[in-house]
């Protein structure tokens, strides 16, 4: 029997060892002190929002790094926000709205749309200016807060419209009833969206303010919009966002096509494969061959503005996340994009095998 007694006063030993080491390594990063050294800058510390900036960046906020004991563990940033009121007492920051920045990014630049649907939400009211308290969390294994601070902004209320013009041309058969449509924005007079043009034969194009020919407008030899002009035209194939204002008779049209980027696209990371336009469904497409691997999506052959997906089973991409679509299977596939018309920071697509 004393052989069983030693042996087990030998596991026991053992066992509280392990208990003890593993909990010095749960301590190891409150050993030392972990905190911001200054408070998050704001670009910006009064903002009057405005819809026909919806898409701009308002304000961005940053900080300085923050130093955890472990080494070569990523720092994950978000921001929270919160009216002056939800910052105090037993509750404070409890009905705070949260923003992630990612793993070790020292900055989040937040769009007029998204600044304004957040400040609303928290209850500030539309042309009156409120008081915005924000700060930065920190994390690793614990997490870590800056000091609080404080902007101001004026929100407005989102207008919408149902008014659309016509543009006929080449690309469609010059048909009135059948052509795509720019739709209204939120300031009267000016309308916008985006027409694909495949054929560098069918580059010309006319506006309509009906689905006919009864009032239509061409350009002149100044480049202005003028009733019953020439045929209007884009210099070569592609996807273009065309503006019109008739509040000062002009019209333009930028250079705009999303793509697939990655190992699963045919130039991987080298650059973009096209989409088309679908005007009809009002979405991005691409159909052609895949392979198995990662998938982004992004504007203008440029990482300026991309989408990336958080897994591969939602179909939502989120606007600047690391994250990418993963092709199991090479195959040919149909692939489709389109952004959330209210929420510009998401976007959804499809992956179908043809």
């Amino acid at each position: 029997m004393k052989k069983y007694y030693k042996i087990y006063y030998l596991l026991f030993a053992i066992l509280g060892l392990g208990f003890i080491s593993c909990e010095d390594d749960a301590d190891l990063t409150y050993l030392q002190e972990v905190n911001f050294t200054a408070t998050p800058q704001v670009s910006a510390n009064s903002l009057m929002l405005e819809q026909e900036a919806a898409n701009e960046p308002a304000i961005n906020i940053s900080w300085s790094e923050v130093s955890f004991p472990i080494e070569e563990a990523p720092v994950n940033y978000s921001l929270q926000f919160a009216t002056p009121a939800d910052t105090l007492g037993e509750t404070a920051w409890g009905n705070a709205t949260s923003m992630t920045a990612g793993d070790d990014v020292l900055s989040k630049e937040i769009s007029v749309t998204d600044l304004n649907e957040m400040v609303k939400d928290l209850g500030l009211v539309a042309d009156e200016e409120g008081t915005i308290v924000y700060r930065v969390r920190a994390y690793v294994d614990h997490p870590v807060f800056s000091k609080a601070g404080v902007f101001q902004v004026t929100p407005y209320d989102q207008v919408s419209s149902s008014a659309s013009i016509y543009v006929p041309g080449a690309y469609q058969g010059w048909d009135p009833a059948t052509a795509s449509s720019l739709k209204e924005t939120a300031t009267t007079g000016v309308f916008e969206g985006i027409i694909g043009f495949t054929d560098p034969a069918a580059l010309e194009f006319k506006f309509t303010i009906e689905p006919n020919w009864n009032e239509n407008y061409g350009g002149d030899d100044n480049g202005n919009l003028v009733f019953d002009g020439n045929n209007l035209s884009v210099p070569s194939v592609g996807s273009y966002k065309i503006t019109v204002n008739f509040n000062e008779m002009t019209w333009m049209a930028e250079p705009y096509s999303w793509g697939i980027i990655g190992p699963a696209t045919p130039s991987g990371w080298d650059s973009d494969t096209d989409m088309i336009y679908n005007n009809e469904e009002e979405l991005w497409e691409y159909t052609g061959e895949l392979m198995s691997g990662a998938l982004k999506f992004r504007l203008n052959d440029e990482w300026t503005i991309n989408y990336g997906s958080r897994n591969s089973t939602d179909f939502i991409a989120y606007l600047d996340d690391p994250g990418a679509h993963d092709i199991s299977s090479a195959g040919v596939y149909r692939v489709t994009f389109q952004i959330d018309e209210e929420d510009n920071s998401m976007a959804y697509y499809t992956i179908e095998g043809q």
